[in-house]
């Protein structure tokens, strides 16, 4: 039952509404149920799950008849008279389902527990660094602030109120120390700047009041100067309850320490910090300007200080002593110190906490640690190079990270190859990767309540001003389209080339091709960034001998559909020599998403072609451009990939007639093969095999050959971690996300039928079944077609798959999906919009969908993109990447469509459902279009929302703090594979201090604890997977000694030396203690031994090996 109330305060919001009502709930004994209470409105309602609960309520505070007419109050919230009657509509389903589920839950016991607090009232507090002066820990502050509020620490964060109107939120995650002394002092160390905010209707907040707030940059009074570098923020807090709160925090997951920390006076230290920085930006641009010190040194001595790893005075000295080093290493002929020697020193510096050493923040100490990580790398040089040199696919990057509060400097990192830095090999450190992000390494969060103003204002400044490092200005060049989803940009600094001419913005977009007559920012910075996207393979075509033709499109009778969109065709011969150019384990693909110079999309083999020719079409040219000397490959369909549902695909199919047993059945099978993967030890090995889990060191084979010698692999702990972490994986993939498997399923590169061979409404669907691993492609006969995202019910539709003759040219076409060029309407178009550019299509030809019903297709007018009329300059791109942070709301759209598909009878045929398809459409396009989703076309939402919407629990596999490496001793040559891992470690991780795991580096892919990977989290997986893979691949090819031009007979020794090395226990040192102890190292030399007892076997079987 529903009861109305009116003349409810209009500042009082939903949750202050319930908490006003709570005392009277709790006398009369109602726990089910809802308040709802609309934003700025003088109503609300309540909704009981029993009838006689609302009866009740209405008996003791329903309003009375008014003898003088009307009806008098009988309920008062916050001191305001209240009027409560039964409502007139009937309760919303939805609230009657929540308030079931939440007495199901109680009678079960599963409560949740009451968020604990600790709270502290403070009378000052202050902001900067803690460093030794002697032997005695010293906090120097920076700023200081004479204001009183609160500090409550929650359990997840530690939040400030500051008297009258600013919050600071710290995450505990963040928290490196607390050191407290008996006088109410409390030093927090973090390894992060905090959240700051300005609160607008702060006096009423604790009473349920609206408020919203302002994302601050800095809290003012020269704080922006050394936000930072100074990372120690100290609090006078009220003596009363002080001890009975430190020893309830000492049970929380803080480390704390009681310690008499001595302050410096502040007239002695006021400023130093930003005086100091500025003093080593002058020394490193000296540097630079002179050559006495390579820039890749410079870049992190700035960073040393720049991310607060050391102080800015330490740093400059540590620049002075460097720079007298490199000229006597020059007199003397002595190699110098390393750019890797420099990256070693900051997993060696902690920070500085009592009991501490002080001599190893000195910068005796720091010389001595380089040195000493210098010889280390000169000893194991040879070996190096094949993994930290520049190849034509891979480079070093430098990377920098721009938050609301600062900039951090990091890298370099490899990264793969794109038309720029391939066009200027030898001047890469002149280009860096610049990240837009929050303080944690994630994505800003679009919040209704939260207005980030000054934060993009911040952002179009550095945009617009550049990034100052070691002397040099770096600005903004361009992006790719996935970096802009992804916020990040490539900078770049003028240099002079290899031919003496120098490079700016202008020249080397001027290179790249024509776009003066864009007059749109949003499609010139599409067109030019197509030279930033990432393409790990380029095939010379002089070389070759590839001539480039153009052909004419394939299009609709009447000329208004384009039905090649986005495809071209290549012959056989180039096919070949692109096959020579590319890793064996790649295979023999067919279709390449390419880059060629103004042109972009696929590249479809055409056996009818005889001579080494390449096709393109107009579709393709997206600009006038001259360079076109090479075939750059950013993906290729070497492999088909299975079919997994998603929710909107379910909802559709839901929606379309498919049976929920079809979907139960193959859900329940998913979660069988999960469970049973555990029991035998033979399913492990297959089922890593089938997830390509370290698939180049062949991981699998070490399970195999614990099944087949009868060893149980679970009693190594890192062995069994890499089979649950990946278990957990699909496990949460499978609850959160929907990611069934469809055996009859995959997914597939689109491509064009040349031939003609196919009619209306045919398709031919061709994949490799990879030794088993996957069902036979389907036989003629119905199939279903979809793409990702789909929200429109007419984004799945039939056609009919047709198998050509054997000798058919279509048959030589290898995992893809061909589409025919007949018809009135282009099949591909109908499928959430998609082309033939690069776009993958979900085919599914299970018999138990023969006779769903099929949707007409939407069919959106072209977009239009925003004119300005003139020539685009680059303050205008640079001003749409802005904008595209702060107006991109595409995840919201889809999943306000989850909601009300789940919700409306109709599901996605609702009239809401279909609006927000095409204002999906509509944010797709943004990108390029410049034109965002106005929020005010949203269709509205109520509050409840589907229980798979609902975030998982907290998950910890490992302890943030302790996390994977053991620094190895070998007296052979230095450790790289150490080296290498800890890099990937930390390149891959979101958080700019804070590693990911050595178990996550070794199954390639990111754990989010709270769930499903976020976006960004997905894309940093798959580079992850590849950087896995080229370290394995290159300790393995050590290990077995195939980098040698005569192997060496002894790779058999080597390897089982190896095992027996990583086995071995560990030193002591701070890396370990950071990073813990490294355990894969053992892993990829067992794999290298069965690899090489296999080859050795091959080679002479009589000589058998067993283990």
């Amino acid at each position: 039952m529903e009861v109305f109330l009116h003349h409810v305060p209009a500042d009082l919001n939903r949750h202050g509404f319930k908490r006003e009502l709570q005392p009277f709930m709790k006398t009369l004994r109602i726990q089910d149920f809802i308040c709802e209470k609309p934003r700025k409105k003088r109503f609300g309602t309540i909704t009981f799950l029993h009838v006689d609960d609302a009866e009740r309520f209405l008996q003791a505070h329903g309003e009375k008849p008014n003898p003088l007419g009307g009806f008098k109050s009988n309920l008062k919230l916050m001191g305001v008279s209240v009027c409560c009657k039964s409502s007139r509509y009937p309760p919303k389903p939805f609230a009657l389902r929540t308030l079931e589920h939440e007495a199901q839950e109680r009678a079960k016991g599963h409560r949740e527990r009451p968020e604990e607090s600790v709270v502290f009232g403070m009378q000052q507090y202050s902001c900067g660094r803690c460093d030794f002066v002697g032997e005695q820990l010293t906090y120097n502050p920076e700023l200081q602030w004479s204001a009183r509020g609160t500090i409550k620490f929650k359990t997840r964060s530690m939040i400030v109120h500051v008297i009258p109107d600013c919050r600071i939120r710290i995450p505990l995650s963040t928290i490196v120390s607390l050191i407290y002394s008996t006088d109410g002092t409390l030093t927090v160390t973090l390894s992060d700047v905090p959240f700051f905010f300005k609160v607008i209707g702060t006096s009423y907040n604790s009473l349920g009041i609206e408020s919203s707030r302002v994302r601050l940059s800095n809290l003012g009074n020269g704080h922006d100067q050394i936000v930072g570098q100074c990372l120690v923020y100290q609090f006078k807090v009220s003596v009363v309850d002080f001890r009975a709160n430190i020893e309830k925090l000492k049970d929380w997951e803080i480390t704390i320490y009681r310690y008499n920390l001595t302050t410096a006076r502040p007239l002695l230290c006021s400023q130093a910090v930003s005086v100091e920085f500025h003093k080593l930006l002058s020394e490193l641009a000296e540097c630079t300007r002179n050559r006495s010190v390579p820039f890749g040194i410079l870049f992190q001595l700035q960073a040393l200080a720049q991310n607060a790893y050391l102080h800015p005075t330490t740093s400059r000295k540590l620049a002075e002593g460097l720079r007298k080093r490199f000229a006597e290493d020059e007199a003397a002929g002595r190699d110098p110190i390393t750019v890797d020697g420099m990256r070693k020193l900051f997993n060696m510096i902690g920070w500085p906490f009592p009991g501490d050493d002080p001599r190893v923040y000195e910068v005796d100490f720091l010389v001595a640690t380089l040195e000493a990580n210098h010889r280390e790398i000169q000893d194991g040089f040879a070996y190096r190079e094949g993994l930290h040199e520049n190849t034509v696919n891979m480079t070093k990057v430098h990377r920098v990270n721009v938050t609301p509060t600062r900039i951090t400097l990091h890298g370099p990192e490899m990264e793969p190859q794109n038309r720029i830095l391939r066009k200027f090999p030898n001047h890469h450190e002149y280009f860096i990767r610049v990240q837009f992000c929050d303080e944690n390494g994630e994505g800003l969060l679009f919040n209704a309540n939260v207005d980030y103003k000054d934060i993009f204002g911040r952002f179009i400044d550095i945009m617009t001003r550049g990034i100052q490092i070691a002397g040099r200005t770096y600005n903004f060049l361009g992006f790719s389209h996935s970096s802009l989803r992804s916020r990040a940009v490539w900078f770049s600094s003028p240099f002079v080339d290899d031919n003496g001419h120098m490079q700016t913005y202008f020249s080397i977009v001027s290179a790249i091709g024509k776009f003066s007559h864009i007059t749109s920012p949003a499609r010139c910075a599409a067109r030019i960034g197509q030279a930033f996207t990432e393409t790990p393979f380029m095939v010379p075509l002089e070389k070759h001998g590839v001539l480039v033709s153009t052909i004419p499109d394939l299009t609709s009778p009447d000329g208004s559909r384009v039905f090649s969109d986005g495809v071209g065709a290549i012959s056989r011969e180039v096919v070949a020599s692109i096959w020579a150019d590319i890793p064996l384990k790649r295979g023999n693909p067919t279709c390449f998403q390419i880059r060629l110079g103004r042109a972009k999309g696929m590249l479809a083999a055409d056996s009818r072609l005889r001579t080494a020719v390449i096709q393109i079409r107009p579709s393709m040219i997206k600009f006038d451009s001259e360079d076109m000397k090479n075939l750059e490959i950013c993906n290729m369909a070497s492999r088909p990939y299975p079919m997994v549902l998603n929710r909107q695909v379910i909802k559709i199919l839901e929606d379309m007639g498919a049976s929920k047993d079809w979907f139960f059945q193959m859900q329940n099978e998913e979660l069988t093969r999960l469970q049973s993967i555990t029991v035998s030890t033979d399913k492990t090995a297959r089922f890593l095999k089938d997830k390509s889990v370290a698939e180049c060191i062949g991981l699998y084979r070490l399970y195999r050959q614990c099944y087949w010698t009868r060893l149980n692999y679970k009693k190594d702990g890192f062995l069994r971690a890499i089979v649950e972490a990946v278990v957990l994986r699909e496990l949460r993939l499978l609850k959160h996300k929907a990611r069934i498997p469809v055996k009859k399923g995959m997914t597939l590169y689109g491509v064009i039928d040349e031939t003609g061979f196919l009619q209306e409404g045919e398709v031919y669907v061709t994949f490799d079944r990879m030794e088993g691993r996957y069902a036979a492609p389907p036989g003629p006969g119905h199939i279903l077609v979809t793409r990702s995202p789909a929200l429109h019910c007419g984004d799945i539709q039939r056609a009919q798959n047709v198998i050509p003759p054997e000798d058919h040219p279509l048959r030589y076409h290898r995992n893809c999906i061909v589409f025919s060029q007949k018809g009135s309407r282009d099949l591909p178009s109908k499928l959430s919009g998609g082309d033939l550019d690069g776009d993958l299509y979900h085919v599914i030809w299970d018999p138990e969908l023969e006779s769903v019903e099929t949707f007409a297709p939407a069919d959106y007018p072209r977009p239009t993109s925003i004119d300005i009329g003139r020539d685009v300059r680059v303050d205008d791109m640079a001003a749409f990447f802005v904008e595209f942070m702060r107006s991109d709301i595409l995840g919201m759209i889809a999943i306000r469509h989850m909601v009300m598909a789940d919700q409306a009878a109709s599901g996605t045929r609702d009239t809401s459902c279909r609006l927000l398809a095409g204002l999906h459409s509509k944010a797709v396009d943004f990108s390029k279009t410049g034109i965002p989703v106005n929020m005010e076309d949203m269709p509205r939402v109520n509050r409840y929302r589907p229980d798979f919407l609902a975030p998982g629990p907290q998950t910890r596999l490992y302890n943030k703090s302790k996390i994977g490496l053991e620094q190895h001793v070998s007296h052979a040559n230095y450790d790289d594979d150490d080296d290498a891992i800890i890099s990937a470690m930390d390149t891959y991780s979101d958080h700019p201090t804070k590693p990911i795991s050595e178990l996550e580096v070794v199954i390639g892919s990111i754990i989010n604890r709270r769930g499903v990977q976020t976006r960004r989290q997905s894309d940093r997986s798959n580079k992850l997977h590849e950087e896995f893979d080229r370290i394995a691949t290159w300790i393995t090819s050590i290990m077995r000694r195939q980098e040698i031009e005569d192997p060496d007979p002894n790779g058999l020794e080597l390897s089982l030396a190896c095992l027996y090395h990583g086995i071995q226990g560990s030193d002591s040192g701070h890396r370990k203690e950071v990073y813990g102890e490294l355990k894969s190292f053992r892993v990829v030399a067992a794999c290298a031994l069965l690899a090489e007892l296999d080859h050795r076997d091959k080679a002479d079987p009589k000589n058998c090996f067993t283990m």
